[in-house]
């Protein structure tokens, strides 16, 4: 990013004068296995059973997004206020509510816009998820992008921070009519299900993303679940447990999925994310 101002020169600056800040977006895109991300769209290869999918969800949150300095040093970004940007949190929408996505809305969004402070940035930041203070309200009253109870689990839980929602084509006799990546909050301490959590949550699951090579004017984030679920089996899914992964404790369907999103899981430790990537 250009825009630079010599250290030198912003020494000479009356301490009253405010740096100007700069525009950025930071574009990306959805696919699933390789292939673009649509909803008339079947993928073939997922899982380790190589299973063939529809997708009918693609949404998740963002929030503390930052752009990262040659020095490390990160530069919060001021998201703009949108119909899918509020405060600090913002919602990348691929699914266009048509064809399998038929539950879903209409507007889409695949960026996200704002201004960072004048500087050269070499990487971006951010979590996939909801901030604790952001993520327990209720969503008939929340300001839009927090308004959609389809992306929220109850106030105890809070949001679903990922939304990927595969249907198998050739499933199992056994296997469940969806496998669902949702990924939230979990061990939210509360009265009740409708009671929102005083503390945070044992598990947060909000995922850390970093890049140190990112050029926002050049490259895209691409999000691809398929490495995500390299490891699950699509066409079955453990008896008496949600359908695919929703980060539930003790659900084995979640065992080679949470350490792929960079989180724990019960005594299985954190890998790398493999959830965005940078092309």
């Amino acid at each position: 990013m250009k825009y630079a101002i010599p250290a030198a020169i912003a020494a000479l600056l009356p301490a009253t004068v405010a740096l100007a800040d700069q525009p950025v977006t930071i574009n990306f895109t959805a696919e699933i296995g390789g292939q673009p991300f649509a909803c008339d769209a079947t993928y073939t290869g997922l899982g380790k059973s190589e299973a063939e999918v529809r997708a009918t969800d693609f949404r998740l949150y963002v929030s503390d997004v930052a752009m990262v300095a040659a020095d490390g040093s990160r530069a919060p970004v001021t998201l703009d206020e949108t119909a899918f940007q509020h405060a600090s949190v913002a919602l990348l929408d691929f699914e266009d509510g048509k064809a399998a996505c038929a539950n879903g809305t209409g507007p889409m969004n695949t960026a996200l816009t704002g201004t960072v402070a004048d500087g050269e940035y070499t990487g971006v930041a951010f979590k996939v998820g909801v901030p604790f203070e952001m993520n327990h309200g209720d969503p008939t009253v929340a300001p839009t992008p927090l308004n959609l109870t389809s992306m929220f689990w109850n106030w105890r839980g809070g949001y679903k921070f990922v939304r990927i929602d595969m249907v198998p084509t050739d499933k199992a006799e056994t296997g469940p009519k969806g496998w669902f990546l949702h990924l939230g909050s979990t061990m939210c301490a509360s009265a009740g299900k409708t009671d929102a959590p005083a503390a945070p949550c044992k598990n947060p699951n909000l995922i850390d993303v970093s890049f140190d090579g990112f050029d926002p004017s050049t490259q895209t984030l691409v999000i691809d679940p398929a490495p995500v679920v390299a490891g699950a089996d699509l066409r079955f899914n453990t008896p008496e447990t949600s359908p695919g992964c929703m980060s539930f404790l003790n659900d084995p369907d979640c065992n080679t999925v949470m350490t792929r999103l960079g989180l724990p899981f019960n005594d299985i430790a954190a890998g790398d994310q493999k959830l965005i990537a940078v092309r």
